[in-house]
């Protein structure tokens, strides 16, 4: 962990060195990247090779799978550079911001059960879900709105000028909440990886891709953390995800 916890830092300090056009010359590496796995995670039913063609080109060959998958992947990059476009514009996170994001992230994604019970993207859950990643159905309906908006105004009195370490507690804090929150019929998981690379990006920290191999840790820390209250455990998987997702590009 020591070792990790030094990466970490050093990434970090890479990452903030970069001009405007390195950092994001980085990033559009980065995109499809955390695109793909952020869709893996969510259990979507693509190839590598067959989300990369979609993603470069909005089409794709020979492909039989649910046509939402390859829709998903179209979702995550448009979320992905909107999501930075409004980073650089010095957008808040604000109710807007986030109903925003999940109408990007799963327009066309929603099952025709949930639109026959009229759940719609961009909108907050009219029912009761059951939440992989807690096991639970997250806040009542009702509260939702409200716990989401009061949620994110705490974490806008954290923004600011964080260093690496706290903005690592901060990132990792809105993803938990706002999982056991579960404000959203569909998506709230890919919406909770976003904003956590809201937080670290708005700090000048290089984000994070949760690897679909990881996917077993990754709810194994949600869970933790729904138990027990602790955010140590989360927090430490997120850093190990920045660590991985940017270790070699530190001897590049």
């Amino acid at each position: 962990m020591a070792d990790e916890t030094k990466t970490y830092a050093k990434i970090a300090k890479w990452f903030k060195s970069l001009s405007k056009t390195q950092s994001l010359y980085a990033l559009n590496d980065f995109a499809y990247e955390f695109a793909y796995h952020s869709a893996k995670v969510e259990r979507a039913d693509i190839s590598y090779d067959e989300a990369l063609e979609v993603y470069d080109h909005d089409s794709v060959t020979n492909y039989s799978g649910d046509v939402r998958s390859l829709v998903s992947i179209m979702n995550q990059r448009s979320a992905f550079w909107w999501m930075v476009e409004k980073i650089l514009a010095g957008a808040p996170l604000d109710e807007h911001f986030i109903l925003t994001l999940h109408r990007a992230l799963t327009y066309h994604t929603l099952s025709n059960h949930q639109l026959l019970d009229g759940e719609r993207p961009g909108k907050y859950k009219l029912g009761d879900y059951f939440v992989r990643e807690t096991k639970e159905v997250g806040a009542p309906v009702a509260d939702c709105p409200r716990l989401t908006r009061e949620l994110l105004a705490e974490v806008m009195e954290e923004m600011g000028d964080l260093d690496a370490e706290k903005a690592l507690t901060v990132a990792a804090y809105l993803h938990v909440q706002l999982v056991v929150i579960h404000p959203f019929s569909e998506g709230t998981g890919r919406v909770a990886r976003e904003l956590a690379n809201y937080v670290l990006l708005a700090s000048g920290v290089a984000p994070a891709i949760v690897y679909e191999d990881d996917k077993a840790a990754y709810f194994a820390a949600l869970e933790e953390f729904d138990e027990t209250g602790d955010l140590v455990p989360f927090k430490d998987f997120l850093r190990y995800c920045v660590v991985r997702t940017w270790e070699s590009y530190l001897n590049d």
